[in-house]
């Protein structure tokens, strides 16, 4: 990304610096009033909130590594075998579908490298353990062929570092390639599971199968 080459003279710097150091002296001689007794001070020093706790570390995230490739294409089995050779990305989150079996870890972008591996996290989606839609991508004849046999009100659970979460199948549909609606921003947690449609094309599928999910009340 470029970045605009700024200058100044030296006359501008030295008053931008006068202007900063004086609202600095402004602000310390006028946080006391002239009849401010120290003793109120120092009531008000006790009687300040206390500073918020510092935010939990990041939660370790590890699955089992356990693939079930029955249903997997031998193409997409032959790429997952080469995939396991190359440097594994950074785990975002986990996906754990325990009626269907499936647990994938989810990385970043959807590019070949991601997607023969695990399931991505589609570009510009929200990232796990925020607030937003997060669009989850992955291969119709790898880890979401599964899918086929998903239903609305499935419970599934999003390990992320921030916390596991749990979430329920709102709906299910089946769409065109271009229908990025799918995938748009929402002002709450959801998250979209997205594959190629029918799941066992030949070629090049033509639709996309989407489920989309929200947090399990309660």
């Amino acid at each position: 990304m470029m970045i605009p080459r700024r200058s100044c003279s030296n006359h501008t710097l030295t008053i931008a610096v006068t202007l900063v150091l004086a609202a600095t002296l402004i602000s310390i001689s006028c946080s006391r009033g002239a009849d401010t007794h120290p003793a109120d001070d120092q009531a008000s020093a006790d009687t300040a909130a206390p500073p918020p706790p510092p935010p939990p570390p990041p939660r370790d995230l590890s699955w089992s590594g356990k693939v079930d490739m029955t249903l997997w294409s031998a193409v997409r089995v032959k790429a997952y075998k080469a995939a396991l050779q190359q440097e594994t990305p950074p785990t975002l989150a986990i996906v754990r579908i325990p009626r269907l079996e499936l647990e994938v870890p989810v990385y970043d972008g959807t590019a070949d490298a991601v997607l023969d591996l695990a399931a991505g996290r589609i570009e510009y989606t929200a990232l796990p353990g925020t607030v937003g839609n997060v669009g989850i991508a992955a291969h119709r004849d790898g880890f979401f062929r599964v899918l086929k046999d998903i239903k609305e009100g499935d419970v599934f659970e999003l390990d992320t570092p921030v916390a596991l979460e749990q979430y329920r199948v709102e709906w299910i549909k089946i769409t065109t390639p271009d229908d990025v609606s799918v995938i748009d921003p929402t002002p709450h947690r959801a998250v979209t599971l997205v594959g190629c449609f029918p799941f066992y094309y030949r070629g090049s599928a033509p639709q996309r199968f989407i489920v989309r999910a929200v947090p399990v009340e309660g």
